[in-house]
C-alpha cells in the first residue's frame, strides 16, 4: 500500500513551510520524504541545508524510526531562523533533537570525514561539475551498500550554464553526475529512468530536476572514479573555494564580507574548509 506523504499526518506547519517560496523542491521533495520513510536505524546527510526543506522532509517520524540526519553548510542562520521567504521559520523547527550541523564546506568535511556512512546522501550545494564531483570523490566513500546519491538541480535546460561565479559561469550539475556514474547519455535525456549492474537511477525534470541513484554495490566506487581527470577538477574546485573562502583574495565573498561589501554572511573563518584539496 503507497502512503501519500502529503496527506499523512505530520505537523501543519511544515506542509507551509516546504510549499513556501524558499523551498524549491516542489513535488521532487515529497518523493526525498518517501524514500527516507522507507528507512529504519538509518543515516541520512544533507549537503547544501540552506533553510532546511530537505533536512526537515528526511526527518519525518526519524524519532520513531530511529533514523539521524546530519546536515552540513557554512551557514546555519537560515536554519536556525528562517527567512522572509519562510515566514521567518527555520528548518530546526522540523528535526529532531538527534539533528547534528556541521558547519563545514561540503568537500571539506567529506575528506575529513570519520563517523559511521550513511544510507542517504542529498547533494544540494554549489550547482557546478566541479563541486559535485570533489563531493563524489570522498562521499562516495561514505555509503552505505545499496545507499543512495540524490542530486537537487539536475535538470536545468541544455542551453543554460552552470552558477555564475567570479565573472563566468560554471559547467552545471547534471554533467558531473553523468560523468561519475559512467552514464551513456546525459542524466536529462535518459527519459526518466537507467539502470545496469552499478546503479538503478531515477531521473524527476522539473522544479530543475532532482535524481535518485541506488547504488546496487560498493565495489563500482572505484570503476566510477576512473577516467575522470581529478587533478583538473579539484583545481577547479579549488579555485571556486577560493572565490568564497580566502581572504587574501580581494575578490573573494569572504573578503568582501569582512570589509562589509556584501551583507548577511557569516563569519567565514568559524567554517571548517581547507582551501586546497588533492586528490
Amino acid at each position: 500500500m503507497e502512503v501519500d506523504l502529503k496527506k499523512m499526518w505530520q505537523p501543519k506547519n511544515l506542509k507551509e513551510f516546504i510549499e513556501r517560496p524558499h523551498c524549491d523542491l516542489g513535488d521532487n521533495g515529497w518523493r526525498l520524504a518517501e524514500l527516507a520513510s522507507t528507512f529504519e536505524n538509518a543515516r541520512f546527510l544533507d549537503l547544501g541545508v540552506r533553510l532546511g526543506p530537505s533536512s526537515a522532509l528526511m526527518s519525518i517520524a526519524a524519532d520513531e524510526k530511529n533514523n539521524k540526519v546530519v546536515g552540513c553548510d557554512i551557514d546555519f542562520n537560515g536554519f536556525k531562523y528562517g527567512g522572509q521567504s519562510s515566514g521567518h521559520v527555520g528548518g530546526r523547527d522540523f528535526v529532531s533533537d538527534s539533528y547534528e550541523m556541521c558547519l563545514s564546506d561540503s568537500v571539506t568535511l567529506g575528506k575529513n570525514w570519520k563517523g559511521d556512512p550513511f544510507d542517504i546522501i542529498f547533494v544540494d550545494t554549489l550547482h557546478t561539475r566541479e563541486q559535485v564531483l570533489c563531493e563524489l570523490y570522498f562521499w562516495s566513500n561514505h555509503l552505505k551498500p545499496m545507499g543512495y546519491f540524490v542530486f537537487h538541480d539536475s535538470h536545468w535546460d541544455h542551453k543554460t550554464e552552470g552558477d555564475w561565479i567570479g565573472d563566468r559561469f560554471w559547467r552545471r550539475v547534471d554533467e558531473a553526475i553523468t560523468e561519475f556514474f559512467n552514464l551513456p547519455m546525459n542524466i536529462m535525456k535518459c527519459n526518466g529512468a537507467y539502470q545496469n549492474d552499478d546503479i538503478l537511477l531515477t531521473h524527476f525534470p522539473t522544479n530543475f530536476g532532482m535524481t535518485f541513484i541506488q547504488v546496487k554495490t560498493l565495489d563500482a566506487m572505484e570503476k566510477f572514479k576512473s577516467g575522470i581527470d581529478w587533478e583538473e577538477a579539484f583545481n577547479l574546485r579549488n579555485e571556486l573555494n577560493g572565490l568564497h573562502f580566502d581572504y587574501d583574495n580581494p575578490e573573494s565573498l569572504a573578503s568582501a564580507a569582512k570589509k562589509g561589501e556584501v551583507k548577511g554572511y557569516p563569519d567565514f573563518s568559524l567554517v571548517e574548509n581547507e582551501l586546497i584539496i588533492k586528490p
